[in-house]
C-alpha cells in the first residue's frame, strides 16, 4: 500500500510541476510588469506570442484540474487522500489535515473547473467566452495558490511514507528560462537593426 501511494503521490506531483511551469511561463508573459518591457517585442511575433500564451494557460488549467477531479477512475488528490486513508499507519493528524487543505482548494478548483468545462476542455453554447471568464471570477494569483496548496498536501502525504519531500526550484527557472529568451529576442533584434 505504501509502494502504491508513493507512485500516486509522484504521479501527481508531476502534474503539480506541470502546471507551476506553465503558470510562470504564461505569468511572465501576462503580468503587467513584464508586459510592458516586452509588449514591442511580442507585438513583432504577435501569432506566436498570442499562441504561446493561450497553450502555457490551457495546460495550466488542464492540470490544474486534472488534479482534484473527482472521477475514481483517474489520478486526483481525493483518490489520493481515500488510498492514504486505507494505509493502516498513516497518521490519522496528517490525514485530518490534508482532506483540510484538500477542502480548502475545492472553491478554487471549481473556478478552475468552469473555465475548463465551458471554454477550452469544451465550449458551451450557452455562454461567451468573457461571460464564462466573468463567472468563474478567477484571479492570476489564485491559480498560483491552488498549485502552492496542492505542493503542499503532496509533501505533507510524501513525508510520513518515506521522509522526503518535494524541493521544487524548477517554477523559477521557467519563469527566468521565458526572461532571459525574451530578451535574448530583443538583443538580436537590436544587432539585426545595427546591419
Amino acid at each position: 500500500m505504501k509502494a502504491e501511494a508513493l507512485r500516486y503521490i509522484e504521479e501527481l506531483h508531476d502534474t503539480a510541476v506541470v502546471a507551476a511551469l506553465n503558470y510562470e511561463i504564461w505569468w511572465t508573459y501576462k503580468e503587467k510588469d513584464s508586459r510592458a518591457k516586452y509588449v514591442n517585442l511580442m507585438n513583432l511575433y504577435t501569432l506566436f506570442f498570442q499562441t504561446s500564451i493561450h497553450a502555457h494557460f490551457v495546460a495550466l488549467l488542464t492540470a490544474l484540474y486534472r488534479l482534484y477531479e473527482t472521477r475514481p477512475d483517474t489520478l486526483n488528490v481525493p483518490g489520493l487522500l481515500a488510498l492514504l486513508h486505507k494505509c493502516e499507519d498513516f497518521p490519522c493528524d496528517v490525514l485530518a489535515e490534508l482532506k483540510q487543505l484538500s477542502d480548502e482548494s475545492k472553491e478554487l478548483w471549481i473556478k478552475v473547473g468552469i473555465l475548463r468545462n465551458e471554454v477550452f476542455g469544451h465550449r458551451s453554447r450557452k455562454y461567451s467566452v468573457g461571460e464564462v471568464f466573468k463567472r468563474a471570477k478567477v484571479q492570476p494569483k489564485e491559480l498560483r495558490q491552488l498549485i502552492e496548496k496542492t505542493e503542499d498536501i503532496l509533501d505533507k502525504a510524501k513525508y510520513p511514507l518515506d521522509r522526503g519531500s518535494y524541493a521544487c526550484n524548477l517554477r523559477s527557472r521557467a519563469a527566468e528560462d521565458t526572461t532571459r529568451l525574451l530578451c535574448d529576442l530583443i538583443e538580436l533584434k537590436a544587432l539585426r537593426s545595427k546591419q
